[in-house]
């Protein structure tokens, strides 16, 4: 793949980073630059392709095995503990 040529802006404190981390390990500021917005971009990606429901139920699955004791049939008779009904 091809590289191309483009111009940004940073802050002062990202370009001191970027050439004190150039100094260190000697891999050019350049290619720093390229491997962070590739990561960025394929985390970007990963993230889109999440949809609504995958997060709604990692969420509920995240509560799952917080709760210890409680009655032995709750699985069974949840109904009856949440809207004091039997179940039908």
């Amino acid at each position: 793949m091809g590289k191309v040529r483009f111009q940004m802006f940073l802050d002062e404190n990202q370009k001191e980073a970027l050439e004190k981390l150039h100094n260190e390990t000697k891999i050019p500021v350049a290619e720093m630059i390229r491997e962070a917005i590739g990561k960025s971009l394929l985390e970007m990606k990963q993230k889109k392709k999440k949809t609504n429901g995958d997060e709604i139920i990692e969420k509920l699955l995240s509560v799952v095995g917080i709760c210890k004791g409680g009655p032995k049939d709750l699985s069974d008779e949840h109904d009856k503990y949440l809207y004091r009904t039997n179940k039908k």
